[in-house]
């Protein structure tokens, strides 16, 4: 497939189709360099095969944090201070605790409902939460202490997103429109008017120019951030049909990948406001997806129906397929290497070579639901879960 701009033409030469997994030590096992690239027959998981019983799962996790009371619903990972985790959940409250000894940091109280997004800003000083009872708190990192509260939705707060280079921060809501602040002072610098549903979901694209926003009237709009006019929408023919749940932007800013209710995944050009193509293969809502920071070809996609498709973006083709035994939550592609991670309802973290579909590690410890996760550069993974806990995984074995 042509793109318009000749950039997924261009991305074509970083990818070598001989390319072969190199050796990652991680506990069970390591990859094998002589494996040849399977088919996608190959690689799909024989569901007829003996599942382990969820008795039988072993707690490999190497580090936790007990301290919540209800469901743990977002976790993030402090960049710049990497050993500071952050975690809200269903009992109102977020906290800050350290990932090596497990202890609490400090207590983040104020929220009047569940805190259902949580993210640092660009230099690890702040971290913000979002909640169901529609205000977006900022709190200082080092402190606990209470920057500022940002308002402005009447509704529900669907995400939070930092911009990469600033204090600027981006939040959807229920009630239909997107928001943007200051946060030195609080003020709202742009408001995103004109979704007709919920925005569920949104972000800055990498470069920082353009907000996008995915929305339950089944629209995706791009806008200026500098004067919050809406600079182009992608719907009606050959767009989704039912509600956007999930989107993601490749690192050169030039495409979006959205994933809906109704089973399809959507390739979009930023630069041109052309729909590129549907992918199609899911038999039910696609709940999340990402893009490849490893091969600027590759994108992926998640769905209620269990299985994760990695998709060839210069022919819209699927690679390959593998699948957690119920609905996954979340997908995250590793900075740098060909690895990608997902979370599913099944109380597991899969950890996956993109490249090939082989499952390299599987992490269980979780007695409900995985809700969200972050991983960090050193091959740490925290999650976030239904009981009450979050747990921290390790690709590489404790040194002894």
């Amino acid at each position: 497939m042509e793109d318009p701009n000749g950039n997924l033409e261009e991305d074509a030469e970083y990818y070598d189709p001989n390319d072969e997994a190199g050796e990652y030590a991680i506990e069970g096992g390591q990859l094998d360099q002589d494996d040849e690239m399977m088919d996608e027959q190959d690689l799909e998981v024989d569901e007829n095969e003996p599942q382990e019983e969820e008795e039988d799962l072993v707690d490999e996790s190497v580090q936790g944090f007990f301290d919540h009371t209800d469901s743990v619903y977002c976790v993030a990972i402090n960049k710049t201070f990497p050993d500071v985790i952050a975690t809200g959940g269903g009992d109102d409250v977020a906290y800050l605790w350290d990932i090596n000894s497990g202890e609490k940091v400090h207590q983040l109280k104020g929220h009047s409902d569940s805190i259902s997004s949580i993210e640092f800003n660009y230099d690890g000083k702040l971290v913000a939460t979002g909640g169901m009872d529609g205000v977006v708190k900022v709190w200082d990192v080092q402190t606990g202490n209470l920057v500022i509260n940002l308002e402005g939705p009447t509704e529900s707060v669907e995400w939070i997103q930092w911009h990469s280079k600033g204090n600027i921060l981006l939040a959807g809501s229920a009630d239909c429109l997107g928001f943007m602040w200051s946060t030195l002072k609080g003020d709202i610098v742009g408001t995103f008017a004109g979704h007709n549903g919920p925005v569920t979901c949104g972000m800055f694209t990498p470069d920082g120019k353009k907000v996008v926003t995915g929305s339950e009237d089944c629209s995706i709009k791009v806008w200026n951030p500098k004067d919050s006019s809406n600079l182009m929408t992608f719907s009606g023919h050959g767009f989704h049909e039912n509600i956007i749940t999930c989107l993601d932007i490749r690192k050169d800013s030039s495409l979006v990948l959205s994933g809906g209710d109704d089973h399809y995944a959507v390739l979009s050009n930023l630069n041109t406001g052309k729909i590129i193509g549907k992918l199609h293969g899911h038999t039910d809502s696609i709940v999340a997806v990402s893009m490849s920071n490893h091969n600027n070809s590759f994108c992926h996609t998640g769905s209620l129906d269990g299985s994760i498709r990695v998709w060839d973006m210069n022919t819209l083709q699927q690679r390959s397929t593998f699948k957690h035994k119920t609905s996954i939550t979340k997908l995250k592609s590793h900075p740098h290497e060909p690895l990608l991670f997902s979370s599913s309802i099944d109380k597991s973290i899969g950890v996956w070579d993109e490249r090939n579909g082989q499952l390299i590690k599987q992490f269980t410890g979780h007695q409900d639901s995985i809700l969200d996760f972050d991983i960090t550069l050193d091959g740490k993974v925290v999650t976030a879960s239904d009981d009450k806990v979050s747990l921290v995984f390790s690709l590489n074995p404790p040194q002894n």
